[in-house]
Order: structure tokens, then sequence, then C-alpha cells
């Protein structure tokens, strides 16, 4: 971490800034991509700026809890860098959660509103109901069309260094799953690291298979790659077939993933045939 990264966080910022700094940057350079689409940072920027009017317009304001339950698709981080920009916190939850433990979560975090994946709609909604939290459902196509009827909020609510920014939950192993708070200054200081240990920087390829509401995939990939102008190539859900060819076809430059992951990649029966050499 730079000097001037120092005096930034411990003076108080949002992280959201990280985004929309880039995106002046970069403008039309990708910022991810998924399958054969791709993403700029001005239009990751833009579609975080209506998602932040979206819940400016529902009365969602700073300090607010708001959850979103996605796969590592293009909307995890427009919605969650939206979720910051509106001064909100993000509640991160595994789309493969059971009804009863969304509730749990959102209850426990008093969510307001979850953002939840078309796909996992039926736990979401129960639990959702259940808890007393409002429900939105993010579907390709659809919440684009969504999005495009709010007028998109420029203004990046301003933070406190140690104001929360995400709220992680425990796994629960060895009891009730607990809500990590996770501030501005904390996120933003482990982002620095991480860009500082693999010398990231604009012309790197990061291939985003970690799941994005851990914080291992959330910080290390997506934090990370967005600060350093790079481009995160989207999986999203850990397959190592198609692992191996993404980093083929995009010329992936970091790989960042656990133990199983590797032993998946290296135990794939046509692992020789793929040009991992990026």
């Amino acid at each position: 971490m730079t000097p001037a990264d120092l005096g930034r966080s411990v003076a108080g910022v949002n992280l959201a800034v990280t985004l929309t700094e880039c995106a002046g940057r970069l403008g039309d350079e990708p910022a991810l991509r998924l399958d054969g689409r791709e993403i700029s940072y001005r239009a990751l920027d833009a579609a975080s700026a209506r998602v932040a009017a979206l819940l400016l317009a529902r009365g969602v304001g700073p300090g607010d809890r708001v959850g979103l339950m996605l796969p590592n698709v293009p909307q995890f981080p427009s919605v969650y860098y939206g979720i910051l920009r509106a001064g909100a916190i993000v509640v991160p939850l595994n789309p493969l959660l059971k009804r009863r433990e969304v509730s749990f979560y959102l209850e426990d975090s008093g969510t307001r509103l979850l953002f939840a994946w078309h796909a996992c709609a039926e736990a979401a909604e129960a639990g959702a109901k259940r808890s007393g939290t409002a429900c939105l459902f993010v579907a390709p196509a659809e919440f684009e069309r969504l999005l495009r009827g709010s007028r998109p909020e420029a203004r990046v609510r301003e933070r406190r260094a140690d104001d929360t920014a995400v709220i992680l939950y425990t796994s629960g192993t060895t009891g009730t799953p607990k809500g990590a708070e996770l501030t501005h200054a904390n996120l933003e200081r482990n982002r620095a690291a991480v860009c500082d240990l693999h010398s990231l920087d604009r012309e790197d390829v990061v291939l985003g298979a970690l799941p994005l509401y851990h914080s291992f995939g959330q910080t290390c990939s997506m934090n990370a790659t967005i600060a350093a102008g790079g481009c995160l190539t989207l999986i999203p859900r850990f397959d190592p077939g198609l692992a191996l060819r993404v980093i083929e076809r995009d010329r992936v430059t970091i790989f960042q993933g656990v133990p199983t992951m590797y032993a998946a990649m290296l135990a794939h029966p046509e692992r020789g045939s793929f040009d991992v050499s990026g």
C-alpha cells in the first residue's frame, strides 16, 4: 500500500470509489468477461450507479443492509458496488443456501432488501418472506431492463474509514454463524495488499473462479482486479475442465484457488491439451 492509499483509507472514503476512479481512467477497457460477453469499466460503473439509484428510490440509504445472493456473474459486481455507492452495507449470501438459512442470515443482519439470482428464487423468496425482507430477483436481460428505468446516481455516498462496508458470515461449523463486519478501510487495505503481492496491473487477466460471495474471491479476485484496472474473467461455478478452457481462451495471467481446485485441474484427463502458459 502506498502512503497515498493509506492516507485515503484513514481519512475515510467509500470503497465504491475504486470503481468510479478506474472507470474514469479506463473507460471502454474490459473489466469483466463471461463466455463471449465483455463488460467495460464504463458500463460496470454505469450499472452500479443505476443500482444505487434503484436502492435510493426504495428508501435504502447509508447504513442499511442489502443482501446479495448471486453466483459469479457480471451482475454481482454491479450490485455490490451499487450497494456501496448508496452508502449501504453488502450482505453476501451463498446462492445454494436453503430457505431456513436464508431466513437466518437476513433476520440476523437486519437486511432490508435481497437481490437474489433467478435460479435460487424459491429458497430466496421463502427465506425473505419469513424474515420480512423485500426480495428483488436478478435474471439476465430482465434485470438490465429494470436498471435502464433508473436514472444513474452519479454521487458516491461518503463513508468513514471505520464504517461497515460488508458483513460476511462465518461457516457456522462449530456454532451459529456470526456476521463479521468489514469496514471500508479493511477492504481497501486488503485489496491494496493483494495488488502489491501479485503486482497486478491493467494488463492482467484474473480467473474469477472463486465464489465472489466469499472473502477470498471478493477481495483477492474482484476488488483487487478492479482496483488494478485488470480484467476478471468469470466462471459461475468452478469446473476444472471449464477453468482450463477459460485460462487458455482468455490468456489468464493469474489464477487464485484453494487446494481442491488445483488438485481437480491436475487430475483432469485432458489437462495436457490446454495451453496454460499465460
